[in-house]
């Protein structure tokens, strides 16, 4: 199937070769945009706080600065550099909670997005009067994008140079279709993501052990884990919870291949999925048929408690006192749709709050940092490491933006890219080569510092070829060109 949309995606884009040499259309170079003015650049003082400089504040909590092109009652046109790539781009204000206007550009930070700094540029470790001294990480956005391993091995290694004791990470993840829809739980989750997981479990698994020479106490707070997501408490053995937390939604590993080869291989391949993120739960000191009981419909998992601690056990409650977690999503027993939205439903485990204390994978409910600073004991002992953290995570996220909104612009070109007919052997030649340069910019930013948050599911949606295709299309369009005669 993957050959299959790789090899449409090649005819559609080698189409628009043809066509473009071929059919009349507006001529290619009317399709080239001049790259807008770096409103970054170095200036002189008085031109940096221009009052057409401006920074917007989005009601997700993301800041842009940059230089104001146009406004209009509903939107806002800005242009200026994010992660080293020039951007002009238009904002409803829908999406804005304030705009400051008139402010001094930065000029000498680091593009969002860029390397990190290198060791003996980072700030030396803080006297804390001998507390201990606690580095907080928020993992917010979409799972594999923002939540991804790059910026959080950068906030570690920052972690280990300021001579962190506590790593405390808050989990949020964007569980949201493409219309802003909660997606629910079953029906959109992939418990693919394992292979994604696989890419980040291990710098908490592996990493933090091997290279800090006094391994740091690791904590998760988790507002919401879910889909890929879900794996990723597992191997974080402090695990706190808010109130109105969610940690599930891989329950389609039943379904994984349906339809496709012999059931016997089929299992397999779903088998080896659950290994894996079995052995994480193991690592971390949980029971592994809560990870189970989560991405299988037919798994029927209860609980009793034994001296006040809770047992897990296959199959349905037999005794008083003994409560049914999971059933086997047959006929009768299959959830609703509201069921798995609202996740009140029992074919796959989805944790929340209270779930999760009573199975002992949850130290706590809180609902604010002081009070997750009390239940982990550190109010009074620990204190915050001023690190770059929060830096680290809001560059890389506004670095993804920046370069999605370049591919797109750049497939935009790519299609405009037009010679009236009759063209002649210079116009032909120029409009291959114009196609060449873009895709081989396209390539380079999907390839690029951000290539493992572009995943195939994005580029797919949004008809980009991936690397293989555009290797295909740059060495057709040079075997046209010496096929070509004046």
């Amino acid at each position: 199937m993957r050959q299959f949309r790789h090899a449409m995606l090649g005819l559609v884009w080698a189409s628009g070769v043809a066509i473009s040499l071929s059919t009349a259309m507006p001529n290619f170079a009317s399709a080239q945009v001049p790259a807008p003015a770096n409103p970054n650049a170095a200036s002189k003082a008085d031109d940096k706080a221009d009052s057409k400089n401006v920074m917007v504040i989005f009601k997700s909590g993301k800041t842009l600065e940059g230089v104001l092109i146009s406004e209009t009652s509903t939107a806002v046109k800005i242009k200026g550099k994010v992660a080293g790539l020039d951007f002009e781009s238009e904002y409803q204000k829908s999406e804005i909670l304030n705009i400051k206007r008139g402010i001094t550009l930065t000029t000498d930070a680091p593009a969002p997005g860029a390397a990190p700094l290198k060791a003996d540029e980072s700030a030396p470790p803080q006297s804390t009067d001998g507390k201990l001294k606690y580095y907080w990480i928020d993992l917010k956005g979409k799972f594999g994008e923002e939540i991804s391993q790059t910026p959080i091995k950068e906030a570690v290694a920052d972690a280990k140079k300021l001579g962190t004791d506590i790593i405390i990470m808050r989990i949020e993840n964007d569980f949201t279709d493409r219309s802003g829809l909660k997606q629910l739980d079953n029906d959109s989750a992939n418990f693919d993501e394992v292979f994604r997981a696989e890419q980040i479990v291990p710098i908490f698994a592996e990493q933090i052990p091997r290279e800090w020479d006094k391994k740091p106490r690791v904590a998760m707070w988790v507002k919401q884990a879910m889909a890929g997501a879900a794996l990723m408490p597992f191997i974080v053995p402090e695990l706190y919870f808010t109130s109105d937390s969610r940690m599930g939604g891989i329950g389609n590993l039943s379904f994984i291949f349906e339809g496709t080869g012999d059931e016997i291989v089929r299992e397999k391949q779903r088998s080896l999925r659950l290994g894996h993120a079995e052995g994480w739960a193991n690592a971390g000191g949980y029971d592994y048929r809560m990870v189970r009981a989560m991405a299988r419909a037919e798994y029927v998992l209860s609980v009793r408690y034994v001296n006040g601690k809770p047992e897990l056990f296959e199959g349905y409650p037999q005794n008083p006192g003994e409560e049914l977690l999971t059933d086997d999503g047959k006929e009768a027993n299959h959830d609703t749709d509201r069921q798995r939205v609202d996740g009140t439903g029992n074919d796959v485990l989805t944790l929340d709050a209270t779930i999760a204390k009573k199975l002992g994978m949850s130290k706590g409910t809180v609902d604010s940092k002081d009070d997750l600073l009390i239940a982990m004991g550190i109010d009074r002992s620990g204190v915050e490491a001023s690190g770059r953290s929060k830096y680290i995570m809001s560059s890389w996220a506004d670095g993804i933006e920046a370069s999605k909104r370049k591919i797109r612009n750049l497939a935009q070109d790519y299609q405009r890219v037009q010679v009236a007919a009759p063209a002649d052997y210079a116009a032909r030649t120029k409009a291959r080569g114009r196609r060449s340069a873009i895709l081989n910019e396209i390539k380079a930013a999907i390839t690029g510092r951000f290539k493992e948050a572009l995943s195939q599911r994005w580029l797919g949606e949004n008809g980009i070829p991936p690397e293989d295709v555009i290797n295909t299309l740059l060495e057709q369009i040079k075997i046209e060109q010496q096929k070509d005669k004046k």
